[in-house]
C-alpha cells in the first residue's frame, strides 16, 4: 500500500497528510482497503472536478482532493468510500450516492469516525 501526496505551489494547501490517512487506515478493518492500494492526495481542488464527493476509489486508487475542505469533512468522507464495497453499497452513475446510501453509510463509520477524530484532534462536532 501506499500512500502518495502530490506537491502543490500554490494556496490552498492539503487539508490532510500521510499521516492522517495512516490513522484512518489504522482503524478501520483490513477488509475495507480491499484491492484499493493506493491512497493519492491529489493536487486538484475539489471545486474543479466533477464529483460529488471529495473522495473516490477508482480501480486501485483511493483519490483524496483535499485542497481548500476541512480535515474533519475529508476523514469522514475517506471513511465513507471505504465502507462502500463492504456494505455492499453501489454508487449510482458518476460515483453518486443517493441520500439512503449515505444514511447507511454514516451510520457504519460513526465508531470509526470517533476514534480517528479524537486522535487526530478533531472537531467533535459529530458528522
Amino acid at each position: 500500500m501506499k500512500i502518495i501526496t502530490e506537491a502543490i505551489n500554490q494556496e490552498p494547501s492539503h487539508s490532510v497528510t500521510k499521516k492522517d490517512i495512516e490513522t484512518v487506515i489504522k482503524y478501520v478493518p483490513k477488509d475495507w482497503i480491499g484491492v484499493a492500494h493506493v491512497f493519492l492526495i491529489a493536487e486538484q481542488k475539489f471545486e474543479n472536478s466533477n464529483w460529488d464527493r471529495p473522495v473516490v476509489q477508482n480501480q486501485t486508487t483511493f483519490r483524496i482532493l483535499s485542497r481548500g475542505l476541512e480535515k474533519k469533512i475529508v476523514i469522514k468522507e475517506l471513511l465513507i468510500e471505504l465502507a462502500v464495497t463492504p456494505a455492499r453499497i453501489y454508487p449510482m452513475k458518476s460515483h453518486k450516492l443517493n441520500k439512503e446510501q449515505r444514511r447507511k453509510l454514516e451510520e457504519m463509520i460513526q465508531p470509526y469516525y470517533k476514534r480517528i477524530s479524537a486522535e487526530l484532534q478533531l472537531d467533535e462536532q459529530g458528522i
